[in-house]
Formats: structure tokens, sequence, C-alpha cells
């Protein structure tokens, strides 16, 4: 049985929406027990409005989050000097760290939750930044997306650990052998800017001493088939953009289906794909500690599949996955990869 940390205080509909989520869990998720980090005060309130009866539900007391406009690595370390941190992704995450939760799940500031699961946690060895995976339902499967905006920047090394990191968590979800792709605007092993090619150099010269199949380059639209390959690598500004962009395809082919058809079943049935499931919310690779990072306009069904997909990621022992994956890549590291020469555009 999964213990799951949950942040109230986190997101756009906070704290009243993370609230439903809770009655919602605590009815149909017997094998969930749920840590809830906000004010006792406000928490008692809320669930007492809702019937939910505590049972195996906890409260961990926080207070405070981080403002949108705020520099999240400055009010966490201030936070952090307090003999009681009061930010909820602070409370949270120590949870994990703590042995009091196995995964914590937050809706809130995505840079917040970043950085908080990196200064409480710690990285995992051989992963210089952290990394959020997306599963996105493919047509001919999910596919992987990592990174969907953790570290902006990256190096054509910080890639190769993404990607050998999203293999062991496409491991995690069932994906027997997945393969990995890297991001580009063409097929063709010379396509991209100095990133794409030195990373497509890296990830050619290490993955397939680990037994990683790599297919090369793949494009946008890859993504979307499923088929290419099953756990696509970028950095982290490229993927939050494409991430944000096929979000906002999906709404705009839910509203085109109703308006055309005038029936918004089949719309709808668009949005629940991408909007649940293994879909609804990001897990941050790289750090000691599972952590999953939903999207702060999610509603009561979205925030109760992060919480889920916690749980199964702590059943499948994701986190071991990962850090084998990450130590492999670091075992194989010897010496620099060959370069490859730039064509077209």
């Amino acid at each position: 049985m999964a213990r799951v940390a949950l942040d109230l205080l986190g997101g756009d509909g906070a704290p009243e929406v993370v609230a439903d989520a809770v009655g919602i869990l605590t009815r149909e998720d017997v094998d969930i027990d749920l840590v809830l980090v906000g004010p006792p005060d406000l928490a008692e309130a809320l669930l007492a409005a809702r019937g939910i009866h505590r049972g195996r539900l906890e409260v961990c007391a926080a207070h405070d989050v981080v403002p949108m406009d705020a520099r999240p690595l400055d009010a966490l370390r201030a936070d952090a000097s307090r003999a009681h941190p009061r930010m909820s992704v602070m409370v949270a995450a120590m949870a994990v760290r703590d042995g009091k939760a196995d995964a914590w799940v937050s809706v809130g500031h995505t840079g917040a939750s970043v950085t908080a699961a990196a200064l409480v946690l710690g990285r995992i060895a051989g992963m210089t930044r952290p990394a959020l995976a997306v599963v996105l339902p493919g047509l001919e499967g999910p596919v992987v997306l990592v990174d969907a905006g953790a570290s902006l920047d990256a190096s054509p090394e910080a890639l190769a650990q993404f990607a050998v990191a999203g293999w062991g968590y496409a491991r995690g979800l069932g994906v027997q052998r997945p393969q990995v792709g890297l991001l580009n605007i063409g097929h063709e092993p010379g396509k991209g800017d100095e990133l794409r090619l030195r990373a497509f150099a890296e990830l050619s010269a290490r993955l397939p001493l680990m037994g990683i199949d790599f297919v090369g380059n793949v494009e946008g639209s890859d993504v979307a088939r499923g088929a290419a390959a099953q756990v696509i690598v970028t950095d982290g500004f490229t993927g939050n953009v494409l991430l944000k962009g096929i979000e906002g395809a999906v709404d705009w082919a839910a509203q085109r289906m109703g308006t055309a058809y005038g029936d918004l079943g089949p719309a709808r049935a668009v949005v629940r794909a991408v909007g649940t499931g293994d879909f609804a919310g990001g897990m941050l690779l790289g750090v000691n500690g599972i952590t999953v990072v939903g999207h702060g306009a999610g509603n009561a069904a979205q925030i109760c599949a992060c919480v889920r997909l916690a749980a199964r990621s702590v059943d499948a022992g994701t986190l071991d996955l990962t850090r084998e994956a990450v130590s492999a890549l670091g075992a194989e590291e010897s010496g620099p990869p060959p370069a490859v020469e730039r064509v077209g555009p």
C-alpha cells in the first residue's frame, strides 16, 4: 500500500479542488493512504464540509505557498533555514525524505516543486539536474516525453541522463524494451542546432553500450503517433513548448468537434485521453523520491490521476529503475563521443 503526500495549497483551484480530489480518493482508492499537507484547521474544515472521515488520512502542517512571481530557489532556501519550514512543497518533500510518505504530489508552482524536491531529496547519483517526464497517449502507444520543463538549459551529457532516466521510467510503466529518440527538426543524423548535433553523438555512443535502442532523431509529429520511439528526449524549454502546444491543439480539437457535430461526447473523450491516467502529471526524474507535478489548472479528477500515478510508481519500483539506468550510464562513460557533421537547416 502506497502512502502519498498531497499538497493541499498547490494549484489554481486550491484548496477546494484538492479537497474534492481527497474525497474521491478516500472513497475509491482503498490501497492508497494520504498525507494531506496544509494548515490543519483549514484541512479539517474542508474534510468536514465534504463528509470525509479521517480514517487512514493524516494531516501534516504547512501554512504557506511560493508566490507565482517569486524566485522559488530564494523563497525555499529561506524557508529551509527555519526550524520548522512552512512552505507546503517543502513539507511534502520532507515527508518523503523522513519516511512519512512514499511519494508526494503537487499541482502548484512547477518551479517550486522541482526546487523543493532537489533541495530536500537531493539528486540521484549520476544526474546533474532533474527532468520532468510526461506520458502522452500516442496513437500506437504511450510516449514518455522528457524533459517537459524542469531544466530549461541542458548539455548533451544531461540529455543522455534524461534519456536513460526516461527509459527506466518507461520500464516502470510496463514497456518492456523502450526505444529512445531525440526530438529534432528532421530525422537525418546531421539535422539540428549545436545541442542536437552533440546530443545525437552522445546518445549514439552511450545508449547502445547499455543495450538501449536509440532510433536517432524524431520529429514533433512522432510524439502524437507513438510509433517511432517510446521515450523522446529534449531540453526542458523545447519540451515545455511542445507540451503546451499539444494541450492547445487538444482544446482546439475538442471545441471544433463539439461545434461541428453538436455532440460533446467525442470531444470529452479527446480531452480525457490527455488529462487522466498516466497523462495527468509529470514524474520528476533524477531526485531521490517519487515526485509528481501536476498542471496548476487541474481539476479534481486530474489531481486524483496524479496521486494514482505516484502510487503506481511506488509499487513499480520506478525510483530504483531510474537509479539503475543512470548508474549504468555513468559506468559506460569513457571518452568523448564522435562528432556529427551538420546538414540542412
